[in-house]
């Protein structure tokens, strides 16, 4: 059976995606500051076991291994060259593990940066850098194109219009990255606000609001972050929580959020209105697991749908 439009899907049952691809790739040896992303091209092997042990844990929906994959970011690593390259295969690759039935996102994530006039880096040069990134997810077959950890609009404007000029009719997930206010709101560390985020995001025809990472947010917070995001707008919601708030250990970065711990906030996060639900830093296969397990009896029992 093949795979119906990953927008069709989501407004029919919660689909369960896929954990943390950095700190996981660090525990199988990645440097701290050195490439993730290269690893499709040099050791595709562990990457490929680290998407096979989250389908393993029930993933439905595999993100790529390209946060940091446009030509700019990769430029810090003398990859530029291989942008499109490195993005094709990590969309085959994460293709090639999930099956004809599960769903690829391609991941954008910030060129770590800033535009003009704050930085060096104009509209169109990261607009350019951007599009030759989702050329490759494209072309190598991804079902949808997630913009991630975007905390300033404009940036996630740019992708939006780069992903656009390749292909107007790709499904764009966008996902902001929020930190608590002192008034007990939330907002990005450039001040954007829940109602910004999604007017803009609205604006600009994105067909998923997305929410994932943020230093100090936990899962309930997300609860809160997720009611907002269904009070302003009826789109389909994803997120991705961290496993807590990050801390120095031996200079190793470590998440303390058990996988159970997390598992009780899943199903307020349905109530909520999520729509697909994953983890980001810090998550392991052992937290989607527990995932899938508070997820899909909710969803057999409203639905129907094993």
């Amino acid at each position: 059976m093949m795979r119906e439009p990953l927008i069709e899907a989501v407004k029919k049952r919660i689909l369960l995606g896929d954990g943390a691809m950095g700190t996981q790739l660090m525990e199988s040896g990645l440097q701290m500051g050195a490439s993730g992303d290269q690893w499709v091209l040099t050791q595709p092997e562990k990457v490929r076991a680290i998407h096979a042990a989250y389908v393993e844990a029930g993933s439905e929906l595999l993100l790529t291994n390209t946060f940091s994959a446009s030509a700019l970011a990769l430029a810090r690593h003398g990859l530029s060259d291989r942008t499109y390259e490195l993005n094709l295969k990590a969309a085959r690759l994460a293709r090639d593990c999930i099956g004809p039935t599960g769903y690829v996102v391609g991941d954008i994530g910030p060129f770590g940066g800033f535009l003009e006039p704050l930085g060096n880096t104009s509209r169109g040069e990261l607009q350019e850098a951007f599009a030759l990134q989702a050329l490759g997810l494209i072309d190598g077959g991804v079902d949808a194109i997630i913009v991630e950890t975007m905390t300033a609009l404009e940036e996630l404007g740019v992708a939006i219009a780069a992903i656009r000029q390749v292909d107007p009719t790709m499904t764009i997930v966008g996902s902001v990255t929020y930190d608590r206010v002192a008034d007990g709101g939330f907002a990005t560390m450039t001040g954007v606000k829940i109602r910004d985020a999604v007017d803009y995001m609205t604006q600009l025809g994105v067909q998923i609001l997305g929410c994932n990472c943020g230093t100090g947010i936990h899962i309930g917070d997300y609860e809160q972050i997720v009611a907002r995001y269904r009070e302003l707008s009826d789109k389909p919601i994803m997120v991705q929580p961290n496993a807590g708030q990050p801390r120095l250990d031996r200079g190793r970065i470590v998440y303390d959020e058990t996988a159970d711990r997390m598992a009780v906030g899943i199903p307020p996060l349905i109530q909520a209105g999520a729509s697909i639900i994953g983890g980001c830093c810090g998550t392991t296969p052992e937290h989607i697991l527990r995932f899938g397990q508070r997820i899909f009896p909710l969803r057999t029992s409203e639905t129907g749908i094993p």
